[in-house]
């Protein structure tokens, strides 16, 4: 793997993870209303997008012919409203959204270790603990989403929050091992750019 490459990685593990740290613990500490505002925020996310979307069909000269602007403006607007307004009163499905967002979370983490383990990272199946603890959570949220005497939103924004500092662990265990990739890929570039001068040291 380049070392720019590996630069430009480690970068994105750092943000991903502190980003992952404060969610989790904001889920976690907050976890009255936590999951609450989480849904709240993605939700005026949706719906602002539909809407500077719907503006922009708006404008179009070919309306028919961008459609698809429409319909995903229409979604995204509908979306939003659902998840500012309606949560409570769907509280069941909302918990049961986390959950399989907990789960896909967690599979969306497998190609970060076999990246690393392409890349030569001895320990990459370490990566694997925290991934399927966060997989476990997003199945164990799901399967509980309709028991409501049980898994409250308060118990499933905890859950949640305990899956993305999972997901930070993740994140700083393939960084530790970019780290030493990228040692090792330092080290490898400088032999070979002193192989030359040495070996015309040893010609002339």
């Amino acid at each position: 793997m380049e070392l720019n490459k590996l630069k430009g990685l480690r970068r994105n593990l750092v943000l991903l993870a502190l980003v992952e740290l404060i969610g989790g613990l904001f889920l976690i500490v907050y976890n009255d209303r936590g999951l609450e505002i989480v849904l709240r925020i993605i939700g005026i996310i949706a719906a602002s997008y539909g809407l500077i979307t719907l503006i922009l069909w708006l404008f179009k000269k070919e309306k028919k012919e961008n459609i698809t602007m429409l319909i995903t403006a229409v979604l995204g607007i509908a979306a939003g409203a659902c998840f500012i307004f309606l949560w409570q009163s769907m509280q069941d499905v909302f918990t049961l959204i986390v959950g399989i967002f907990a789960g896909v979370y967690g599979v969306l983490k497998l190609p970060n270790m076999f990246a690393m383990k392409k890349a030569g990272f001895k320990k990459w199946f370490l990566l694997l603990i925290p991934i399927l603890l966060i997989v476990g959570i997003g199945i164990v949220i799901g399967l509980n989403a309709f028991n409501n005497a049980v898994f409250t939103p308060s118990v499933s924004a905890i859950l949640l929050g305990a899956a993305f500092i999972l997901g930070c662990a993740a994140d700083i265990i393939a960084l530790a091992g970019a780290s030493g990739i990228e040692e090792t890929v330092a080290i490898a570039t400088e032999v070979d750019a002193e192989a030359p001068a040495i070996t015309e040291n040893k010609e002339s």
